[in-house]
């Protein structure tokens, strides 16, 4: 900066010199121990200026010998830095704009501020998901790992093909061996195609390694371990059992888990569980599994219930009550409960229940106004 100042004045001086010659005419006369020095004054800041250029080029070359050729060759590149900064601006606002030629002439002029292979990631970030096709071995490794992510992201609405797909997942897993994400997207694709064991290997590695947390991944694993014993029932309870574990309290997996004691002779211990299950949550579905199953006992499993205050049954036990006191053949209790319960909840399953009764019994208008009531619920 004081050599450009230095630049400056002189250049000043050397005008005033030029356009006033007398001044530049004039004679000097300088005396200083003993000596005596004599000269036109326009030579004399002339020969000034050009001794105070030497010495600062003198000084910058000093510099730069003690500070190495790493520190004069980015000296003689910030000249230029801003400038190549101002292009790279330029080329992303035409590439993010997508306008013109997307900003490729304008980000290699701004060479030096961003590696040569940003230019293709760049290329690849404007390409919509269902247009990215696979990325060759000799591509660069982050531009084919960033074509996969865009291409397998569950958001977006038009996908590519589940072959394209799952040739990015390879091509992903192949360079970044393990990575979370490319596992994580490995897991949607095997439940996408119905692939069960191939799920639950890869929600078991994604919680093994820490990827996920139980919270997250125990639900979809819990359900990948029930469909994986609809499509292997010789190991079907092994596998229901594993989801049990997982969610003992979830009525979902524990419906389908007495199913499968039920399928094995353990009949009482699945009786035993949603019973259990019903004193401390609503689930109609574990309540019509047990009417079921209790059926051929049904006297024995309304006393059970019975035997409980009203206020500390929930819906689900009431309703239960009611259909067991039927197939008892308690068929006055059982109105009496079920009417109580439909008007009480208005529920359509209580109506329904009722329009089935009374269709059985031959009370046809009863019946038709049972399900209406239903049908409004």
């Amino acid at each position: 900066m004081r050599l450009v100042l230095l630049l400056i004045i002189a250049l000043a001086t050397a005008v005033a010199l030029i356009a006033f010659p007398n001044i530049a005419d004039q004679h000097l006369r300088l005396e200083a121990f003993g000596w005596i020095f004599e000269t036109r004054q326009g030579a004399f800041l002339i020969a000034l200026f050009a001794l105070l250029l030497v010495i600062g080029l003198l000084r910058a070359i000093v510099g730069a010998i003690f500070s190495g050729p790493g520190t004069v060759w980015r000296s003689v590149r910030m000249g230029s830095r801003k400038r190549r900064e101002k292009k790279l601006r330029e080329g992303l606002a035409q590439w993010l704009d997508n306008r013109g030629d997307f900003g490729i002439k304008s980000i290699k002029r701004a060479k030096g501020v961003l590696p040569d292979w940003t230019m293709d990631m760049l290329k690849v970030l404007a390409i919509p998901a269902k247009d990215q096709d696979a990325q060759s071995e000799h591509e660069d490794a982050l531009v084919t790992v960033l074509a996969a992510r865009i291409a397998t992201d569950p958001s977006v609405h038009q996908k590519p093909d589940l072959s394209t797909r799952k040739a990015h997942i390879d091509a992903w897993l192949h360079l970044h061996p393990g990575a979370p994400l490319a596992i994580s997207r490995k897991a949607d694709i095997a439940e996408e195609e119905e692939d069960w064991p191939g799920l639950v290997s890869l929600l078991e590695e994604e919680w093994k390694q820490g990827h996920r947390s139980a919270h997250s991944v125990k639900p979809r694993l819990a359900m990948a371990y029930i469909r994986l014993s609809e499509v292997e029932p010789e190991q079907a309870m092994t596998h229901l059992r594993k989801a049990y574990r997982l969610l003992p309290e979830d009525s979902d997996v524990l419906l389908a888990y007495g199913l499968g004691l039920i399928v094995s002779g353990e009949a009482p211990t699945a009786s035993r569980l949603w019973f259990s299950h019903l004193e401390k949550h609503d689930a109609p579905d574990i309540a019509d599994a047990l009417l079921s199953s209790q059926k051929q006992d049904a006297l024995r499993a309304y006393r059970k219930l019975e035997s409980r205050k009203e206020s500390e049954l929930n819906f689900s036990e009431r309703w239960l009550r009611a259909e067991l006191a039927h197939a008892a053949k308690l068929d006055g209790l059982a109105f009496e409960q079920m009417l109580a319960l439909a008007e009480a909840a208005d529920s359509a399953d209580a109506w329904q229940s009722l329009a089935h009764w009374y269709s059985e019994s031959g009370d046809f208008e009863s019946a038709a106004n049972a399900y209406k009531r239903a049908l409004e619920t």
